[in-house]
């Protein structure tokens, strides 16, 4: 009888153990494991919304390829029979295929009002299986950790314990290529602090460009072989008025930022480009082009003025 007791305590303990242990992993197939690797939960205290960034890695330790095309899932509350209510929501697979034994990567993010949510996570759609993002260490950030703007072509966004956010314009160019007014040389820059690899709630840089559309003024001739010395030379003049310009939206490029490995940092050159516009270098307007950056999950939104030679 005392042997049974022994062996019923010890089944008992085991079971407590594991029900209060924390794996972040998660059997796909044999051999076939995925984890959540990172998750950093940002809280937006003015906007009063939750965004979930996370990393999953897939690891693929059978001798035949793995493919995720089929793969899918969904992000809700525990218990929940719907999914979450986003507001913002997008995910990144680079690859739909694990090669036999090697790796791939997930990355993606998820916003959504505060409505005091206890347990969010990733429910797989094919067997309804849950896996909890506080089942991986959460990291935190804030809209409170949101830099003060200073003077300066050289400032940061975002500082925390682990992450720095910062741009740099000093040495942005504006530059007139086939018919196109470009903007380089504008440089974001994030520092892991950490010794882990980590998922980054990254910035959109977004342009817009007081100027004119070339093809209001086909009659100038063609826009796609002047340089920019032909476009500050332009005149557009109608019975001795200035032409009117218009706003007119960037098209933004140069990176995809998803995670930092572990105390890396990395300034990523910045591409705004304005297709088939021009700067008119007649009007008084000496900052043409504005720049907008913004990363709504924390709440950054910095505006920044470019000036014309």
């Amino acid at each position: 009888m005392k042997k049974f007791l022994k062996i019923l305590a010890c089944f008992s303990l085991t079971l407590t153990l594991g029900a209060c242990s924390k794996n972040p992993t998660y059997q796909l197939s044999d051999k076939v494991n995925l984890t959540l690797s990172d998750v950093l939960k940002v809280e937006n205290e003015k906007q009063n919304t939750i965004y979930y960034y996370y990393l999953i890695d897939i690891e693929n330790n059978s001798d035949a390829d793995y493919d995720l095309s089929d793969f899918s899932y969904t992000i809700k509350e525990k218990g929940e029979k719907e999914a979450v209510q986003a507001i913002d929501q997008n995910k990144f697979m680079p690859s739909t295929i694990v090669p036999a034994s090697e790796k791939a990567y997930i990355a993606g993010y998820i916003g959504f009002p505060n409505n005091d949510q206890k347990n969010i996570g990733i429910e797989f759609n094919s067997s309804k299986d849950f896996l909890a993002f506080k089942n991986a260490k959460i990291r935190t950030a804030s809209s409170n950790d949101i830099a003060t703007k200073q003077v300066g072509m050289a400032q940061k966004l975002f500082e925390n314990d682990e992450l720095t956010i910062s741009y740099d314009y000093s040495q942005a160019e504006i530059n007139y290529f086939e018919g196109n007014t470009v903007v380089s040389n504008f440089y974001i820059t994030y520092e892991n602090k950490t010794d882990q690899r980590i998922v980054i709630p990254y910035v959109t840089p977004l342009g817009t460009l007081n100027g004119c559309l070339s093809s209001d003024y086909a009659s100038k001739g063609d826009f796609k072989t002047m340089t920019m010395d032909d476009i500050k030379k332009l005149d557009l003049k109608t019975d001795g008025l200035l032409a009117p310009t218009k706003n007119i939206a960037g098209e933004s490029g140069g990176y995809a930022l998803l995670y930092l490995d572990p105390e890396q940092s990395l300034s990523c050159n910045t591409m705004i480009t304005f297709p088939n516009s021009f700067i008119y270098y007649q009007e008084d307007d000496k900052e043409p082009i504005t720049i907008q950056l913004t990363c709504p999950a924390i709440g950054i939104d910095r505006t920044i003025k470019l000036t014309r030679e």
